[in-house]
């Protein structure tokens, strides 16, 4: 079974319209890419079609439905179908807009900048700004202060700044371990003043979790190495609501 979010009227990219139980079909074609025209897009975890919504459609309020569609190509969750059906209309996962929402996402960031930063140690082991970076993020979610908040401001920007330094998977990895630490850092009001500023030019931040399991998986294409996303948001949900 595949998952798929519209918006109320049903529509998604470009203001396509589905119609419920209508197989839709595209012109099949050789190579098909992802985030083109090309494919129908859907999900094949009913979770991660929420955690990876912020940075591919960003639809909000958005309609879930069940849908079916023979996958032709897919990456880091998201899939594309030349047909495709809406099935039914169910209800969000519970932990959507739950009073652990905020936690899972930043577990599901935690754990992807986790699973890539061994790509990045292993050629620079002596640099520690990633790891100190999650180590940041990681003391948010035990105590969420604002002094601990300001720490993974100042990590992630350390973080950054080693993934310019680094080249290929490893400064990619690094990228994972900066925004997971940017998500914790998430509006801390007394963050000194060049930290205010990184922090207000970036995205939205629920994109911001997203973005670290978006490099997460851009560093595991380029080291050839996988990652089970679903796997991973299933583990940030036993933990926010372990920790809630």
């Amino acid at each position: 079974m595949l998952y798929k979010l519209t918006n109320q009227n049903n529509e998604t990219y470009r203001d396509f319209k589905f119609e419920l139980g209508k197989k839709h079909t595209k012109v099949k074609i050789k190579n098909p890419e992802l985030c083109s025209s090309d494919v129908f897009h859907a999900y094949g975890d009913i979770n991660l079609a929420f955690l990876l919504n912020p940075i591919h459609a960003d639809i909000k309020n958005p309609k879930l439905f069940e849908a079916k569609g023979k996958v032709v190509v897919r990456d880091f969750g998201k899939v594309g179908c030349f047909d495709f059906k809406l099935v039914r209309e169910i209800k969000y996962p519970k932990w959507v807009g739950s009073d652990i929402d905020t936690k899972v996402r930043l577990y599901f960031a935690l754990l992807c900048a986790k699973e890539v930063l061994p790509i990045f140690e292993k050629e620079f082991p002596d640099d520690e700004r990633p790891r100190k970076a999650i180590e940041a993020a990681q003391k948010v979610l035990e105590n969420d202060t604002e002094e601990n908040r300001q720490a993974a401001a100042w990590a992630a920007w350390a973080a950054g700044a080693a993934a310019w330094e680094a080249r290929a998977s490893a400064g990619t990895a690094a990228r994972a371990a900066e925004w997971a630490a940017a998500w914790a850092a998430r509006a801390s009001a007394g963050t000194a003043a060049r930290a205010a500023e990184w922090v207000a030019a970036r995205t939205a931040w629920e994109a911001r979790a997203t973005w670290a399991a978006a490099w997460a998986a851009r560093a595991a294409r380029e080291a050839q190495a996988d990652i089970d996303f679903s796997k991973l948001a299933k583990e940030a949900i036993k933990l926010a609501k372990a920790t809630n």
